[in-house]
């Protein structure tokens, strides 16, 4: 169980990067198009929406790969100042707050997104929104004109692919004997 969750989180952090190097290629090129197009007098307005709503879509990816690479920010003075099986604990501790909020976050966009409801109303999105006072399906973007829930359902696939890369790191860390150090070489190599 332990190397298919994680070879799911590979398949799902190549996925993840590769889409994130085409929105790092495309955001500059709809940026300085859109500067070009006001230097000519002819701005494109749907492309500034574009280009926020993407980097939006930037961060989110990046938090999730952040995650599997275990590369994020962190203040170690505890852990490095304790025994191996203390810092092990502690590793599983963090990894374990790091799953519950992924897993957390997934939980409110299942709620937000209501997709139960959606299906029993036959996709019909007034009935939905009637029924729920909920407008996420039937909200566009001010000057796209798409419907923001495309946008915004970036959200519950980071938190799917977080509570994916969070269990492979828990479930990684607690196969590293306690007799080997947790620093990030030995979780990279897995063990």
């Amino acid at each position: 169980m332990i190397h298919s969750i994680q070879a799911l989180s590979d398949v799902v952090n190549r996925c993840e990067r590769g889409v994130l190097r085409a929105l790092v290629l495309a955001l500059p090129v709809m940026v300085l198009t859109n500067v070009a197009g006001r230097a000519l007098g002819a701005p494109i307005f749907w492309l500034d929406e574009l280009a926020v709503l993407s980097m939006v879509w930037l961060a989110m990816i990046g938090l999730s790969l952040t995650l599997k690479s275990r590369d994020a920010v962190s203040v170690t003075l505890l852990q490095d100042a304790v025994p191996l099986a203390a810092k092990k604990a502690l590793r599983c501790i963090s990894d374990l707050l790091v799953l519950v909020f992924t897993v957390a976050l997934f939980v409110l966009c299942y709620l937000w997104f209501d997709p139960i409801l959606l299906i029993s109303t036959g996709f019909d999105i007034e009935q939905f929104s009637s029924k729920s006072f909920n407008f996420i399906y039937g909200a566009p973007t001010a000057t796209l004109g798409i419907p923001k829930v495309w946008f915004w359902s970036i959200l519950p696939l980071t938190a799917l692919t977080s509570s994916i890369h969070a269990l492979a790191n828990l479930l990684q860390t607690l196969a590293v004997p306690m007799t080997k150090p947790l620093g990030h070489e030995s979780i990279e190599s897995g063990g």
